[in-house]
């Protein structure tokens, strides 16, 4: 069954840890590209993301955006950088005495500003439960995006079916056509042979070598029986629970161009020229949907 490329999930999760909310957005893209946006204080954890979307995606942009109101903890230690704060007071101690200060007036809001003066270290002990959050939240989006995903994906499945059988249609009248352009074609060749050589009777061999002719160029068996083929061969696609047949539907589809350009080339009958056009058209349409299809 098709999946469509574009969809959108979200989940929630609440925990002693704080509120996560995960939401996943998928947009039509030939690779797959993840673009992970996480809170500074779980960013150790964006490769894990990535890699935790790959049973269920292959391809798209993947936009993943992490919110958390952290509550009762975080998920990091903060240290202060003792050695930093010394040398800062003994330079203010010595400013104090040459500016003939109160060495007392050396306040903590001054350290507030000094970039360093705390490190934020990895919580390790808490790594684990935030990773085990994390995992089961985004899995929980990801499963609301497959299933727009596949919801998305039987109407474009319906509308390609039906263009399908609009076009095995049309190709049905254009096979019913293709016999009798020879016919036609001998009609018109007699005419014109009797009316510059009235009555010769080698007029008669020179229309069986004009038609013999004329018949192998504009002959389209081989391309109406190839063109069968592969709409089967699309439906097959479409019907199958393989993933990532975007890729595999758009070669068919140009096959499918293909054989019915040669066709149109072949043709010079008004009606066939019609049915022709009204087939590329259709393709054209398909191939628009496609590119919407995982």
């Amino acid at each position: 069954m098709l999946k469509s490329m574009t969809a959108y999930g979200r989940a929630t999760f609440n925990a002693p840890q704080g509120h996560f909310v995960i939401e996943v957005q998928s947009v039509n893209r030939k690779f797959l590209d993840v673009h992970v946006v996480l809170p500074p204080e779980l960013s150790q954890f964006e490769i894990e993301l990535k890699k935790w979307i790959l049973p269920y995606l292959t391809r798209g942009q993947i936009n993943i955006k992490v919110n958390v109101s952290f509550e009762n903890t975080v998920p990091f230690i903060v240290q202060p950088n003792i050695p930093l704060a010394r040398q800062l007071k003994a330079s203010w101690t010595k400013m104090a005495e040459e500016l003939q200060m109160d060495a007392k007036d050396f306040f903590l809001e001054l350290l507030v500003k000094q970039e360093g003066l705390f490190r934020l270290e990895e919580n390790q002990e808490q790594d684990e439960t935030y990773r085990h959050i994390l995992k089961q939240t985004l899995e929980a989006a990801l499963k609301a995006l497959v299933g727009m995903k596949n919801q998305e994906g039987a109407l474009l499945q319906a509308d390609l079916t039906s263009r399908l059988e609009k076009i095995r249609h049309t190709m049905q009248l254009i096979e019913h056509k293709a016999p009798y352009a020879t016919q036609r074609y001998r009609e018109k060749l007699q005419q014109r042979l009797e009316e510059i050589l009235p009555g010769q009777i080698e007029n008669e061999d020179r229309i069986l070598r004009e038609i013999a002719l004329f018949a192998e160029k504009i002959d389209i068996a081989e391309e109406i029986t190839r063109f069968y083929c592969h709409l089967i061969h699309f439906e097959e696609i479409m019907q199958s629970e393989a993933h990532g047949v975007g890729k595999t539907l758009d070669f068919v589809l140009h096959e499918l161009g293909r054989e019915i350009n040669t066709v149109g080339n072949k043709s010079s009958d008004l009606e066939v020229a019609r049915a022709v056009i009204d087939i590329k058209s259709e393709l054209e349409r398909m191939r628009e949907q496609i590119q919407n299809i995982e």
